[in-house]
C-alpha cells in the first residue's frame, strides 16, 4: 500500500463546499434556468440528448462548483476536479462532475494563479508514474471556454530534474526562470492544470502541492456567500459554453470519421476524435499506430460530451487494457453489444456520440499522419469476414475477467488514504 495523493484535507474541504454550494436555493434557481436554455437545444429532442440532458448539466453544475470552491489564487489549493465518475469517499458521496469529454485515465487537478504572482508546485512521482503534465493557461471570463496556453512542461521534460526521492519543483510566475518554470502574464488570471495520464489505472498519480512564494498582506478568506454569487454569475456562460462545445469540437465531423491527430497546445501530445453513429448490428473499426507513445486511450462519450460511467462498462481502454496485434497496431470496435473482439468499446446503449483517442509521450521522430490506419463502419454479423485474424478475439471468461480487473483497479483511486494493490 502506498498513499493515495488524491485522498488531501483540501481535496474534502472543496468537494464537500461544492455539494453544499449546489443544493442552494439560489444556485439550483441557476441551475433551473440552464435547463430551459438546454430543453431549446435542438440535441435536446434526440433520444439520447433527452435522456442525457439532466446528467450532462449536473456535471457541469458541479464542475463550476468545484471550480469556484478552489478560486481564490491568494490561497490556492490542488484540487482533482473533473471526473465524471460517481464515488463515496470523505464520508459523502460524490456524484461526478465533467466536461468535454472526460477521460477516466486522467487525473486533473486544478490550481488557481495570479497571474502577478509567484508560487512553487511541488511534485512527486512515484516509481512507475504514470504520463504527466504541468499547464499555465490563462483563464477565460466566467470559467466559460478553453484557456490560452502559455506554457507546458511533461514527465520527459520533468524527470532529469528529479530529486532521488522522485520530487521536482516547478516555480510559476510573471519572472523569467529556468528549465522547470512556467511564466505567466501580469494581470491575467491563471490555472495552472496537472494531469496524470494513466497508461495502466495501477500507476500511483503524483503527489503535488502549492505555495504561494509571495502572499499578499491582506489576504482575506472568501466566505461561502461571496462563492455562491460568483458561481451563479459564471453559470449562464459556462453552461452555454460547455453545451456548445459539441456544435464545433473538431468542426462537428461527419459521423464515424476521425479528425487528426492534431496536436495538444504546450506540445504535450495528440488527439484525434470524431463521432459515431451506429445502426443495428453495426460497429465502428478503429486501428491506429501507438507510434511507442507512453500512453494511448480511447473513450466515447454522449452526444453532449458527457462520458458513461466507467467502472463497470468498457466506454474505454488504455495502454495496459488493450490487446494489439502481432505487428503491434490496435484495433478497437465501438459497438453496442460485445462483437467478441478483444479491444471493445462499449457505447453503452447510445446510438449517436463521440469518440476521442490520444497518444502522450510520443517518441521523437513519430509521425502523427501515420497514428491512424483504418476507420469504418463494419457489420457485426460478418465480423469474421470482415477483419483481418490478427485482430485478436475473445471469449466470454476472458471478457468476464476483464470486466472484474476493470472494476476493481478503478475502485484504487478511491481506496481509503491508501492506493491498494489490484
Amino acid at each position: 500500500m502506498t498513499a493515495n495523493p488524491l485522498w488531501t484535507d483540501d481535496q474534502a474541504a472543496a468537494e464537500k463546499l461544492a455539494l453544499r454550494l449546489i443544493e442552494r436555493p439560489d444556485i439550483r434557481a441557476a441551475r433551473e434556468e440552464a435547463r430551459l436554455m438546454l430543453l431549446a437545444d435542438p440535441l435536446a429532442g434526440a433520444l439520447d440528448g433527452r435522456l442525457g440532458l439532466d446528467r450532462a448539466l449536473d456535471q457541469w453544475v458541479l464542475g463550476l462548483a468545484m471550480r469556484e470552491a478552489n478560486g481564490d489564487p491568494a490561497d490556492p489549493r490542488v484540487v482533482w476536479n473533473i471526473s465524471n465518475a460517481p464515488r463515496r469517499w470523505f464520508g459523502h458521496i460524490y456524484p461526478g462532475a465533467a466536461v468535454a469529454i472526460d477521460n477516466p485515465d486522467n487525473f486533473n487537478r486544478e490550481i488557481p494563479i495570479d497571474g502577478d504572482g509567484r508560487y512553487a508546485v511541488d511534485i512527486r512521482f512515484s516509481a512507475d508514474p504514470p504520463q504527466f503534465s504541468i499547464v499555465a493557461e490563462v483563464e477565460p471570463a466566467h470559467h466559460a471556454g478553453l484557456g490560452r496556453n502559455l506554457g507546458a512542461l511533461t514527465l520527459q521534460q520533468l524527470k532529469p530534474f528529479c530529486d532521488a526521492d522522485g520530487q521536482v519543483t516547478v516555480t510559476v510566475g510573471p519572472q523569467e526562470g529556468g528549465a522547470t518554470h512556467l511564466r505567466t502574464e501580469p494581470g491575467a488570471r491563471i490555472q495552472v492544470y496537472t494531469r496524470d495520464s494513466q497508461r495502466d489505472w495501477r500507476q500511483v498519480p503524483a503527489q503535488v502541492s502549492v505555495r504561494r512564494l509571495d502572499p499578499p498582506a491582506d489576504m482575506r478568506p472568501r466566505d461561502e456567500e461571496e462563492i455562491a454569487r460568483t458561481v451563479v454569475a459564471d453559470l449562464p456562460a459556462w453552461v452555454a459554453f460547455w453545451s456548445g462545445f459539441k456544435n464545433d469540437f473538431l468542426g462537428h465531423p461527419e459521423p464515424n470519421r476521425l479528425i487528426g491527430p492534431n496536436g495538444r497546445d504546450g506540445g504535450w501530445g495528440y488527439l484525434a476524435g470524431g463521432r459515431f453513429a451506429l445502426g443495428e448490428g453495426q460497429g465502428l473499426l478503429v486501428t491506429i499506430d501507438p507510434a511507442g507513445s507512453y500512453y494511448t486511450g480511447i473513450q466515447i462519450a454522449d452526444p453532449w460530451t458527457i462520458s458513461p460511467d466507467p467502472m463497470l462498462r468498457l466506454v474505454s481502454l488504455n495502454s495496459a487494457q488493450v490487446t494489439p496485434a502481432t505487428d503491434g497496431m490496435i484495433s478497437y470496435v465501438v459497438a453496442g453489444v460485445d462483437p467478441g473482439i478483444a479491444n471493445w468499446i462499449d457505447t453503452a446503449g447510445l446510438e449517436e456520440g463521440w469518440v476521442l483517442l490520444r497518444w502522450q509521450g510520443v517518441p521523437d521522430g513519430a509521425d502523427p499522419a501515420r497514428f491512424i490506419r483504418d476507420v469504418r463502419v463494419i457489420d457485426l454479423v460478418a465480423i469474421d469476414r470482415d477483419l483481418d485474424a490478427r485482430v485478436p478475439r475473445v471469449d466470454i471468461a476472458a471478457r468476464g475477467q476483464q470486466l472484474r480487473d476493470r472494476a476493481r483497479q478503478h475502485g484504487l483511486r478511491t481506496h481509503g488514504a491508501s492506493w491498494g494493490d489490484a
